[in-house]
């Protein structure tokens, strides 16, 4: 997948962003169950054809069985291999937004300290600038 980076903002990554980048990431994931499920179809289809083509060979009492059992032999296995591809592409894209989302919270989560520690140094120079401006005015009062 190629490398994705977000806006951040106030307090972390842009939601907007995020959510349009997991929309996406459904939306592949929908789109490889759909491909499997029309793969599915397409071979039912297939097997019909094979089924009605049955009907313009000579097939004997001898291999009328070993025929049709070959036949659906090689149909299951199709279908099968099929739907394993499908699975695992489908398995590939949540793995691939499990990862993603993993690597969004640690960055957020980096950051997040980041931005306290920043945060924590500007609060102490503040004080040091307001104990500054204390003496200053004493001072002055005096």
């Amino acid at each position: 997948m190629a490398k994705i980076n977000f806006s951040l903002e106030e307090n972390g990554y842009s939601v907007r962003e995020v959510d349009k980048y997991i929309d996406l990431l459904q939306t592949e994931y929908n789109n490889a169950l759909s491909w499997g499920e029309e793969m599915e179809k397409k071979l039912q289809k297939l097997e019909e054809n094979i089924k009605d083509l049955g009907m313009y060979f000579t097939i004997d009492e001898d291999n009328q069985n070993e025929v049709i059992r070959r036949v659906f032999e090689e149909l299951t296995a199709t279908v099968e291999k099929v739907k394993q591809n499908a699975e695992e592409k489908a398995q590939q894209i949540i793995d691939a937004a499990n990862e993603k989302s993993r690597n969004i919270v640690r960055q957020a989560m980096e950051n997040s300290v980041e931005i306290r520690t920043e945060n924590t140094t500007i609060m102490k120079n503040l004080k040091s600038i307001n104990e500054m401006i204390s003496v200053i005015l004493e001072k002055g009062i005096q």
